[in-house]
C-alpha cells in the first residue's frame, strides 16, 4: 500500500509541475490586437490655413482629381499668392479637409488618427468603415478676432463608408492680470 500511495503521489506531483510550467500543450495567452487607427504622419498635412478660405464647420472627402482641385480652390480662395496644389495618387490615397467654422486665431483643428475599422450592423453583418479621429483645441482666447482653422491631410483610399469621431480639448491658460496695485483676488496692495 505504501509503495502505491508513493507513485500517486510522485504521479500527482509531476503533473502538478508540468501544468505549472505550462507544458507543451498549453495555449499561450493571446497576443494583444493592433490599434486599428494609425496616427497621421507629418507628411500627410498638405495644407493648414485659418484665413477663411472655407469658413464653415465641414468634414469632406475627395476621391479624385476633380474633387481635389474644387477643395483647393475653396480652401486656398483668400489667399493673395495661394500655394501650388499637392499632387495625390488617387489610387492609393484620398484628401480629407476638416474645418471648425469661425473660432479665433489660437483655436486650432487636427486629424489625429484614422484606419480601418470593422463593426456589426443592426442585422449581424461585419461592415468595415474607414474612421477619422478630429480633435479640435481651443486656445487661450486673449486675441478678439475671427480665424477658420481648416486641415487638410492625405490618407489612405477607402471606397466605403467614412465615420468621424470628435474630441475636443482645452489648452490650459495662465490667467494674466494687468494693471498696478492689485493683484488676482483685486483688493489693492499699494
Amino acid at each position: 500500500m505504501y509503495r502505491f500511495q508513493t507513485i500517486v503521489l510522485a504521479t500527482l506531483a509531476a503533473l502538478l509541475l508540468v501544468g505549472c510550467r505550462g507544458g507543451p500543450d498549453a495555449p499561450l495567452p493571446p497576443e494583444p490586437e493592433p490599434d486599428p487607427l494609425a496616427p497621421l504622419s507629418s507628411d500627410a498635412r498638405l495644407y493648414y490655413d485659418n484665413s477663411g478660405g472655407i469658413a464653415d464647420s465641414v468634414r469632406i472627402v475627395a476621391r479624385d482629381e476633380s474633387s481635389w482641385q474644387e477643395l483647393w480652390e475653396r480652401a486656398t480662395s483668400r489667399q493673395t499668392s495661394p500655394p501650388d496644389r499637392p499632387a495625390v495618387d488617387f489610387e492609393e490615397n484620398m484628401v480629407v479637409a476638416v474645418g471648425t467654422g469661425r473660432m479665433t486665431p489660437q483655436d486650432r483643428i487636427q486629424v489625429d488618427s484614422a484606419g480601418f475599422v470593422d463593426e456589426r450592423t443592426v442585422d449581424g453583418v461585419e461592415q468595415e468603415y474607414f474612421l477619422i479621429v478630429v480633435r479640435t483645441i481651443e486656445g487661450c482666447r486673449r486675441l478678439d478676432a475671427d480665424a477658420y482653422p481648416l486641415e487638410i491631410v492625405r490618407v489612405p483610399r477607402f471606397d466605403g463608408p467614412v465615420r468621424w469621431e470628435e474630441r475636443r480639448q482645452r489648452e490650459e491658460c495662465e490667467q494674466v492680470f494687468r494693471g498696478s496695485g492689485s493683484d488676482p483676488g483685486g483688493e489693492a496692495t499699494g
